[in-house]
């Protein structure tokens, strides 16, 4: 692919440009926050389950913001959730810097997992309302770029802010970036949402069909395994294991981690043509079992060398897979169902973002610490997840190879 195609969309779509700049300032925020979250929480003097918790609890106001933002998202238009999402970020990072206790911390990370929810919700339902089938998979991958590219400067920001300046520094970072991404669709967005559309009744057809076809809910499946193992193993896992089974200091997990994103991101002019070669369905299986193959090596590696294999391979895998598993779950769904589709989708990943943390510091505290236990566990849930997407998918084989 010419770097004269991989811009296109940019040139042909106005409002792409300033929604990457939003993805890319929400995700530099959340990943401000992942290489010192766990160790931060710890500092309360609370169990493993606790500690998993505080990425849990985020991930619960996600799931309580996700379909009634779709819902809205799909009434009234996108922008004013795409202004008004940021902003409730930025409140609730600035009442965690505040924080003066582990139970204040919990609630504040609620409200930034529900603003964070409202946001991401009705941008992949812009992103959904400006990607014709043949510019899709290219959509999707700069979307993915620009939350990658997010999530690759912040955990280094965020190791390095917490190591030289505490970890409440963090959460002001977090304020001012969300602040950013709340000024910008406020000043330099278009609403995607065609509105005297959206008030039309279903056409019948969509009506009688609904969302919850099984190619649908197949995707949704996925979506929720892939969300259990990026918050439980990214969040939780890695950072643990890095320091305990490779000697790794707190701003090298947070290059690591940022190492990860980064690979995402570079992969966007792969991933792009790869999808629209063998067709989203193929890449969603392959690539979800390319993620797995990444924690097999995370846990045969003896050195360094072997833990920044691995975590390469883990960028590279999810770099295919995240925009796979978005142009998939838009092409399983009806034009008149985006937003919704969307806040469905994103619901079922924001259980499996709610559950993981919590089992897997659970597994811990029963194993006295063995987190590679918790490693284990994830591969068989994508191993298993890939299987039954390719059985729940064979009726989209012809739209999505």
């Amino acid at each position: 692919m010419g770097l004269t195609r991989i811009f296109d969309p940019l040139r042909q779509e106005r409002r792409l440009a300033p929604l990457m700049v939003m993805i890319a300032c929400i995700m530099i925020g959340s990943g401000l926050v992942a290489p010192m979250l766990s160790m931060y929480a710890q500092t309360f003097g609370v169990s493993g389950a606790m500690v998993g918790s505080v990425v849990t609890i985020y991930g619960v106001g996600r799931l309580i913001a996700n379909v009634p933002s779709g819902y809205l998202s799909q009434r009234y238009g996108r922008r004013p959730l795409l202004i008004g999402g940021p902003l409730i970020v930025m409140v609730g990072s600035i009442g965690a810097a505040l924080a003066d206790g582990f139970a204040s911390l919990l609630v504040w990370r609620l409200l930034q997992g529900f603003g964070t929810g409202v946001y991401l919700t009705a941008s992949m339902a812009s992103m959904a309302d400006i990607s014709p089938p043949n510019r899709r998979a290219l959509n999707m991958a700069f979307y993915q770029s620009s939350l990658q590219l997010g999530a690759s400067v912040g955990p280094a920001v965020g190791g390095f802010a917490a190591y030289y300046f505490g970890f409440t520094s963090v959460f002001w970072f977090y304020a001012g970036v969300a602040l950013l991404a709340a000024v910008t669709a406020a000043v330099s967005f278009e609403d995607t949402l065609d509105k005297t559309q959206a008030r039309k009744p279903l056409p019948s057809s969509v009506s009688k069909i609904g969302m919850m076809t099984a190619p649908f809910t197949a995707i949704c499946i996925v979506s929720c395994v892939v969300f259990f193992t990026r918050t439980a193993c990214l969040f939780q896992l890695i950072p643990f294991l890095g320091a305990e089974s490779f000697g790794l200091d707190l701003g090298t997990i947070g290059l690591a981690l940022t190492l990860t994103a980064f690979v995402n991101f570079a992969m966007a002019p792969v991933s792009a043509p790869l999808i629209d070669k063998f067709g989203a369905r193929a890449s969603v299986f392959w690539s979800t079992l390319a993620t797995a193959l990444s924690l097999v090596t995370f846990y045969v590696s003896t050195s360094a060398g072997g833990f920044w294999l691995a975590v390469f391979m883990l960028g590279a895998a999810t770099g295919v897979n995240y925009p796979a598993i978005s142009t998939f779950a838009i092409a399983a769904l009806p034009r008149e169902r985006f937003g919704p589709g969307m806040g469905v989708q994103r619901t079922f990943g924001d259980v499996g973002f709610v559950v993981g943390p919590v089992i897997i510091g659970w597994l811990s505290d029963v194993t006295g610490g063995a987190y590679w236990a918790g490693v284990w566990l994830n591969i068989a849930l994508l191993g298993a997840a890939a299987l039954v997407f390719a059985i729940g998918s064979r009726g989209m084989r012809a739209q999505t190879r």
